[in-house]
């Protein structure tokens, strides 16, 4: 299938362009269109398609005629944009507070539609890209279901023989090769892969030949990105890395472009180089490596039916359930590849790719701010709704229909939210570095360049937001009748007026109060995350990756640093998750269930420093000790007092192990993100495989000195790989990020909520003392005080903010209880202070902003309010 240029931007040309110059014209285009894809990429190309349709906007290509609809009247819309301009001169308080409201609603929108659209542009310059797949894994077992974005490699041997696939490709991820950077080695991720990788992903080529990867196993295709920092400006064809793989070519970077995250591409050949072909097979064709980081990709034929591919899955489905024989129910499923991104939510993706939940946290500010934007607009038109029915009335006499006063008003909006936009592009480019900073964990999905595309979807979405802003204002008013609009029986109908306003102000101000209650206890929260007991201690411990280095050569230096207090070898970092998993079974092997797997040394105890309820630490040279949360005894059917010598089997490809529990772990939280109902278990065993990390207990004062020696004794021991040493404190913390950078989207969002409330409290406040200041001049002069006058108008104010409290805090301990502390492994409490706080400090805030402009009005001279009267 060829590529095809911009179908927007096609549709958009033949809309505007004379019809005798079209043909030629896109004939032109096609033609640059066609010779730029095959020189500069199909990316490239639909750029300079796009900048060149735009630039055949000038008087000698469009229609002389433009055909509008025939409700549109130009002059109509002269006349309506003339009256929004002068309405926003003549109320020009109300309109900068309409104004700034919005701006304040739209900046934070802009951000998440930024992201949105730079999401759903992942994967789709791919030449074909309707027509790729990638084969996921679903595994349904006792105790639930699982859905693997990864597959296992013996579909190799299956997906060649399927007619209705035109080519397939299997990848491995988390290989790694060494470059050298600025005088420093780091460790670089990459994928070995085969030629139909190349054939499928048409990614754009800089200089060199892709495919000569293929020549043999030392080769190497790096990105853009990597020859930049590695070679500088210099070719880096035929350059050799710090590994010895040698640079055969140099491809656009796929980061922020699709779902792939390498920096480098090898020959997936390497995995039968050393082995005979037969034991190749035999390695790799079984099933159980379905979870071993092998991704499958197909690209199906033309017209091919998914619904006859999908029933041949399902045979290879049956198969695999039969070949594993354990009790599961294993079946495979076709993802487009251009859904991946915002996709199903699959385990062991790849990195940056975002499920449908990080959509709908997109989504969900994007919503509430609109929503209450458009409050705060109704609530300001609806409070000056006596003055402006005036206007109506007298436009409806002089023969204005309904739909000439709703297009009015959503005229006036829609200026309001172009003039909001304007401000918000201002407050957008200034917040930009910090919100890389901010959310840096959703730093993929965001472009901090705008194009024409994404200043186009935020002129529309502004439109949007003007029409929905108005909506609800323009129906109000073009149902006012003209007679009672100018006599005295529209006043008659102020209670229904009235009671509106008193509405809309009312869910605003439960929103606000929600939002401002969710920003201060999810600061608190944060607190509460970062200062819990883990069940374990990590105060002045350092840890550092092995690399593949033996253990027993760093343990042999590390003995000799005598202000390392004690150091300890384990699989993982506490409190950071990345455990493993094994299944298990009772001794009498009544009882079967699946637990998370750790290993350590003898060690441990004296360096992470355990908290037990009952048992005693590892012995040395026991590899079938093991400590266990009592939640793995209750898989077991054990109570805590018994536990102690209890012996375990435990399974992995087909090995059985007897375990014994030498020690029952108290509230020992793994990784305080996940799910702690899991069943646990650490091993005493050094093992030189899974053992990952070193972690060194030090003495504060002698940090830099022990980090000093020991860098040397790892550059004597390792070589060319670098020294990545972390304080686990740190470690841990940096584990939160994900969870923190969600927290901070809701936090911005609420802040920016809070921003909304106080604009439109302040436009409502101004209103209500405007709208009544003759009735406090007629009260000053019986003899009221200002105090009394003040009280008087904050009244409906504590009423409504008594009862948005009322909903609000039971909305905020539901959202709490049921949809974030469920999410986390950690114990969180709600603080009832921080709550009694901040509803004080709101309701401080709501009523001394009504309060100040109640004494402004009161200490006017009555004789000035009243003197027309």
């Amino acid at each position: 299938m060829n590529s095809q240029p911009p179908k927007y931007f096609t549709r958009l040309l033949k809309w505007f362009c004379h019809s005798s110059l079209f043909e030629e014209l896109q004939g032109d285009l096609e033609e640059s269109f066609n010779k730029n894809t095959n020189t500069r990429g199909e990316r490239k190309a639909k750029a300079i398609y796009r900048k060149e349709v735009l630039k055949m906007v000038r008087m000698s290509a469009i229609k002389i005629e433009l055909k509008l609809p025939k409700f549109i009247h130009t002059s109509l819309l002269k006349f309506h944009f003339l009256l929004a301009f002068r309405n926003l001169k003549r109320n020009k308080v109300f309109s900068a507070v309409n104004i700034f409201g919005l701006a304040a609603a739209l900046t934070i929108c802009l951000f998440a539609v930024n992201m949105i659209y730079t999401g759903y542009q992942y994967d789709k310059d791919f030449k074909d890209v309707d027509r790729l797949y990638r084969i996921t894994t679903s595994v349904e077992s006792p105790h639930g279901k699982t859905k693997w974005a990864t597959s296992s490699f013996a579909l190799k041997w299956y997906l060649n023989s399927i007619p209705q696939i035109e080519a397939s490709s299997i990848i491995l991820t988390n290989m790694y090769e060494y470059f050298e950077v600025n005088g420093q080695d780091i460790y670089i991720n990459g994928y070995p892969i085969d030629r139909e990788f190349l054939d499928m992903f048409n990614f754009e080529v800089i200089e060199g030949n892709p495919y000569d990867l293929f020549n043999d196993l030392q080769s190497v295709v790096i990105t853009d990105q990597l020859a930049q920092k590695v070679f500088g400006d210099e070719s880096a064809i035929g350059k050799q890395t710090k590994s010895g793989a040698i640079v055969r070519a140099v491809i656009k970077s796929p980061k922020k472009q699709s779902h792939f995250n390498f920096e480098f591409l090898s020959n997936i050949e390497f995995l039968g180089s050393r082995i005979s072909p037969e034991e190749f097979e035999s390695v790799l064709k079984r099933w159980q490596n379905y979870d071993q980081s092998y991704y499958s990709y197909i690209k199906l034929n033309q017209n091919s039916n998914i619904d006859q591919l999908e029933s041949q899955f399902e045979q290879i489905s049956n198969k695999m359930t039969s070949a594993m024989a354990d009790g599961n129910t294993y079946s495979m499923q076709l993802q487009p590849v251009s859904n991946i991104m915002f996709g199903k939510e699959l385990i062991a993706d790849h990195r940056h790719v975002y499920s449908r939940t990080a959509l709908i946290i997109l989504i969900a500010p994007i919503a509430l701010l609109i929503t209450l934007a458009s409050f705060n607009y109704t609530n300001l038109s609806i409070a000056r709704a006596i003055q402006r029915s005036k206007e109506i009335g007298i436009r409806k006499i002089n023969g204005s229909t309904r739909g000439q006063i709703i297009s009015q008003i959503l005229v006036e909006t829609v200026v309001f939210s172009l003039l909001a936009l304007v401000l918000a592009l201002c407050f957008y480019k200034y917040l930009v570095p910090f919100f890389e900073m901010y959310i840096s964990e959703f730093s993929a999905l965001f472009t901090s360049q705008l194009n024409v595309e994404i200043i186009t979807w935020f002129v529309c979405f502004s439109l949007l937001v003007g029409f929905i802003a108005g909506f609800l204002p323009s129906l109000y008013f073009s149902k006012i009748s003209p007679l009672a609009s100018i006599n005295e029986s529209f006043n008659k109908k102020g209670i229904r007026i009235s009671t509106l306003r008193k509405v809309f102000v009312g869910i605003q101000l439960t929103f606000s109060t929600f939002c401002i209650l969710f920003v201060v206890l999810s600061l608190n929260q944060k607190d509460q995350i970062l200062n819990t007991d883990l069940g374990f201690t990590s105060a002045d411990l350092i840890a550092f990756p092995l690399k593949k280095v033996d253990p027993k050569l760093i343990e042999a230096e590390l003995s000799k640093i005598p202000e390392i207090e004690n150091f300890s070898f384990t699989s993982i970092i506490p409190g950071t998750g990345g455990m493993s998993r094994r299944f298990g079974f009772s001794e009498n092997r009544m009882d079967t269930f699946s637990t998370r797997y750790a290993t350590t040394d003898e060690r441990f105890s004296q360096v992470y420093s355990p908290q037990l309820i009952i048992g005693s630490d590892f012995t040395e040279g026991l590899n079938n000790e093991i400590l266990v949360d009592e939640n793995f005894l209750a898989s077991i059917g054990v109570s805590t007092l018994d536990a102690l010598n209890t012996e375990v089997i435990i399974d992995h490809y087909d090995v059985e192990e007897k375990l014994r529990i030498v020690g029952i772990l108290d509230n020992y939280i793994c990784d305080g993100l996940e799910d702690n109902s899991l069943p646990l278990m650490i091993r005493n065993l050094k093992d030189t495989f899974l053992t990952k990390y070193a972690t060194i207990k030090l003495q504060p004062a002698n940090s830099e000195k022990v980090l000093s020696k020991l860098e040397s004794i790892w550059l004597s021991i390792a070589g060319d790989k670098p020294l990545e040493t972390e304080f686990v404190a740190d470690k841990i913390e940096r584990n939160y990020r994900p969870f923190f950078n969600m927290m901070n989207i809701f936090f911005i969002t609420g802040l920016s909520i809070v921003i909304i409330a106080l604009l439109g409290q302040f436009g409502m406040a101004l209103y209500a003392t405007q709208s009544r200041t003759k009735e406090i001049g007629i009260r000053k002069v019986l003899g009221a005080s200002i105090g009394s006058i003040i009280t008087l108008l904050s009244r409906g104010s504590f009423k409504t903010l008594f009862f948005s409290t009322l909903i609000a805090l039971p909305l905020v301990f539901l959202v709490f209880r049921e949809m974030i502390f469920p999410t986390i492994a950690i114990k969180l409490e709600i603080s009832t202070p921080h709550l009694l706080l901040t509803v004080i400090g709101t309701w401080a805030i709501v009523l001394g902003i009504v309060a100040h402009q109640s004494w402004r009005t009161g200490l006017v001279n009555p004789t000035e309010s009243l003197r027309n009267e």
